[in-house]
């Protein structure tokens, strides 16, 4: 099943970077590929209208038909790696990651979401929130294929 991770914004060159690429590179060969998609963030300095612009953008690119929309929020739920790995393991469409701009996401496209995920209770940059999306990614994929790459 092919996976997205959404992001408003380019990562930062070097240790981001090449982080993402590593893990995107790894479950290339598994059953959970990863591409990344940069969605251009907003401009606009007043916040409602960003996150509208923004929550726009993300629906054209990923209908709520066609793709499990799972956004990152601090509020979302919090999920053990394995349960995050049955979880994914029982999706029946393509399933898209978001992580917000700057702004956050737009409350609509929160209640429209299949799902709300927390990273942590702690906030976290976005380009860390990118690296620890795509090693979870990864480690989900290496559960449910009996690698031994997670030690439980």
């Amino acid at each position: 099943m092919k996976l997205f991770l959404a992001v408003f914004g380019k990562a930062r060159p070097g240790f981001v970077e090449s982080e993402v690429e590593r893990y995107t590179k790894r479950l290339k060969n598994t059953a959970f590929p990863l591409q990344i998609v940069e969605l251009r963030e907003s401009r606009r300095t007043e916040k409602p209208a960003a996150l509208l612009e923004e929550s726009s953008e993300f629906e054209k690119k990923f209908p709520k038909k066609d793709f499990v929309r799972v956004l990152l929020a601090e509020e979302g739920k919090l999920m053990t790696s394995v349960e995050f790995a049955h979880f994914l393991e029982a999706q029946q469409k393509p399933v898209v990651f978001l992580i917000g701009s700057a702004y956050g996401l737009d409350a609509n496209l929160k209640r429209t979401a299949d799902l709300l995920l927390s990273l942590s209770p702690m906030t976290f940059t976005h380009d860390h929130a990118r690296v620890i999306a795509t090693e979870q990614l990864y480690r989900a994929a290496t559960i449910l294929a009996g690698h031994p790459y997670h030690h439980e």
